[in-house]
């Protein structure tokens, strides 16, 4: 177990780091009402909208950016949005944040990501996508990756986020990581199922348990099953590091030469799972970019991820978030030796 002031100083010491996370920006939109009554034109719930219910949040790859800046990183964002009304609200979302969102491409072409989620209380009755996922034209793909490799001597770590949504491509994976190693910087990568191979040479690959096993064909129950995907994962993208997220049983860490390092989850109070994904990768990436373990990388990432899901919906977690679960974490009379 890290003790509570160590947790404290490693916070402290992310504070400042510059990491730029790339990939599919989403808005996501909710609207809340209540239900008391079915159609009588069909067998569906009536959603009476309630007014001042209707809200907006950074997505996708810009959740991540997002707890880059609220664990006190500073934010960059490169991604592609639509020169439309959904495109103004994302960028000024982030903006409001102090996101910096010069690597954010409008391509008049596609529509800006979104997903409208209709709510009754803490259930999702319906979710209505717009999107279009054919990969972005050669000349936005062109004007992405020149404002990205402007900005790689000035900062300390990246990030791909891959929603599979049409900004990341194989041909501009490649160029992205073969730009940060030459600056030696780390690259943390969330990858979905269509690019899952597409990053070798990458600091950190982390997938979930779910596109492991879709990725390599094989079913994963244990600890065990995901230690040996990670090492194939880890041999076939020639990566430093492969952590496979496990949802209630933790995450497993697989590197080269070194024993298989697996932590439980932490998590106390377990409200909603969206955006923990999202959360840890943050929290590595800035763990890479000042120098921290991958032990402690896990570890740390583990009560981040506990923080968000003890919060409806997705959520930016903060550092006091993090220190509030090692605290219920400690006083819970559980091993603390396997945190």
């Amino acid at each position: 177990m890290l003790p509570r002031i160590n947790v404290e100083n490693i916070l402290e010491s992310v504070r400042g780091k510059r990491v730029m996370v790339i990939g599919d920006l989403i808005l996501d939109h909710y609207l809340a009402g209540t239900v008391d009554r079915i159609s009588p034109e069909a067998p569906v719930p009536i959603v009476s909208l309630e007014a001042g219910r209707e809200r907006w949040f950074p997505g996708g790859a810009a959740n991540v950016v997002r707890n880059i800046a609220s664990l006190g990183g500073t934010a960059l964002m490169a991604g592609i949005v639509g020169d439309d009304q959904g495109g103004a609200r994302l960028l000024g979302l982030l903006r409001e944040e102090g996101i910096d969102t010069s690597c954010v491409i409008k391509d008049p072409s596609r529509p800006t990501t979104s997903k409208t989620r209709i709510m009754s209380g803490s259930h999702q009755l319906i979710r209505l996508d717009s999107e279009y996922t054919e990969p972005a034209s050669g000349d936005i793909r062109g004007a992405l990756l020149k404002a990205i490799e402007r900005l790689l001597d000035s900062i300390d770590a990246v990030v791909l986020e891959d929603y599979n949504k049409g900004v990341l491509t194989p041909e501009l994976i490649r160029r992205i990581i073969d730009g940060a190693r030459s600056y030696d910087l780390p690259v943390a990568v969330d990858p979905k199922f269509e690019n899952f191979f597409s990053y070798t040479g990458c600091t950190l690959f982390k997938p979930n348990r779910a596109e492991t096993s879709r990725a390599l064909g094989r079913i994963i129950r244990s600890v065990e099953d995901a230690t040996s995907a990670g090492e194939e994962l880890l041999e076939r993208l020639e990566a430093d590091a492969v952590m496979i997220t496990l949802g209630e049983d933790g995450a497993v860490l697989i590197r080269e030469g070194e024993a298989p390092f697996h932590r439980p989850a932490p998590a106390m109070h377990v409200f909603d799972v969206s955006g923990a994904g999202d959360t840890v990768i943050a929290i590595m990436a800035l763990g890479l970019a000042s120098g921290l373990s991958f032990e402690d990388g896990v570890r740390i990432s583990g009560f981040a991820a506990a923080a968000t899901c003890a919060e409806p919906g997705v959520y930016a977690v903060s550092p006091t978030d993090v220190m509030r679960e090692v605290v219920r974490y400690s006083s819970s009379g559980k091993d603390t030796d396997k945190v």
